[in-house]
This record gives structure tokens, C-alpha cells and sequence, in this order.
């Protein structure tokens, strides 16, 4: 089972997310996220231009959860998984060709992988909490 193309095309929109880690003594740490892409069938590459605690916390633990929602019809899912910091490699290089195309003169300092290895339904409805894919 993959990830469900709603909860998919819902992140193709371009929607902030709230990425979610955790440091190594447990601390947890919410940023906003909004140069992110898929990268394949279930991984989300997303470009650090100004990570501090997230990069240090991914490094440490690697435990990741973000979530994405429409404000108009109140579709929304969250997502778990692991995630690592690279700076080389073919996620990088496309994070920073699509950074290119809107900041050309900007690279990104690394970028944060991530393999999503669950997704929930997040609405406000009886499934609220429900998974509904498990990679």
C-alpha cells in the first residue's frame, strides 16, 4: 500500500507543512516547511536554507512527522517516518534544481530525506487518527 493519492495531491498544492522532530533527549521541535517535493513513490525531500534544531535533531534521531491540510474542506492527513540530512546525492541535486528555478542564485545548504513509513487520517471526522497506510 502506498501513500493515497489525496493525501498526495493534497501536498502537491503547495501547503505549508509543520515538520516535527525530536532531539536525543527528547525534546520535540515544530518548524514550517514550504520547499519540499516528492521524491519517488514515498519520499518527501525538503530544502534547508535556515535549519538549526531540525537538521541537528534529524542527525540525532532521524524521527520525523509532518501533516498537511485544507482549510477550505478540512481534508488532512498526517504522516511518520524517518528522515535523513544529506549534502550531496540525487535528492539534493533536485531539491536545489527546483530551488533554481525560482531562486537561481541560492543552493540549498542540505536537505532533509524522508521515508514515510505511515500516514493517518487527520480530519475532523470519526476517522480522525485512523491509518490508512502503513509503508
Amino acid at each position: 500500500m502506498g501513500i493515497p493519492k489525496q493525501a498526495r495531491a493534497l501536498m502537491e498544492q503547495g501547503h505549508t507543512i509543520p515538520l516535527a522532530t525530536v532531539s536525543s533527549d527528547g525534546t520535540p521541535n515544530v518548524a514550517p516547511m514550504l520547499q519540499y517535493w516528492w521524491y519517488g513513490e514515498a519520499t518527501l525531500v525538503i530544502g534547508d536554507l535556515f535549519m538549526h534544531a531540525t537538521r541537528k535533531n534529524v542527525e540525532d534521531t532521524g524521527k520525523v512527522s509532518f501533516s498537511v491540510w485544507d482549510p477550505e474542506t478540512g481534508e488532512s492527513y498526517k504522516f511518520n517516518g524517518t528522515a535523513t540530512y544529506e549534502t550531496s546525492g540525487a535528492a539534493y541535486d533536485m531539491a536545489n534544481d527546483k530551488l533554481h528555478t525560482k531562486k537561481p542564485e541560492k543552493d540549498f545548504k542540505g536537505v532533509v530525506v524522508i521515508k514515510v513509513t505511515e500516514v493517518y487520517d487527520a480530519a475532523r471526522t470519526p476517522n480522525a487518527g485512523k491509518l490508512i497506510a502503513s509503508l
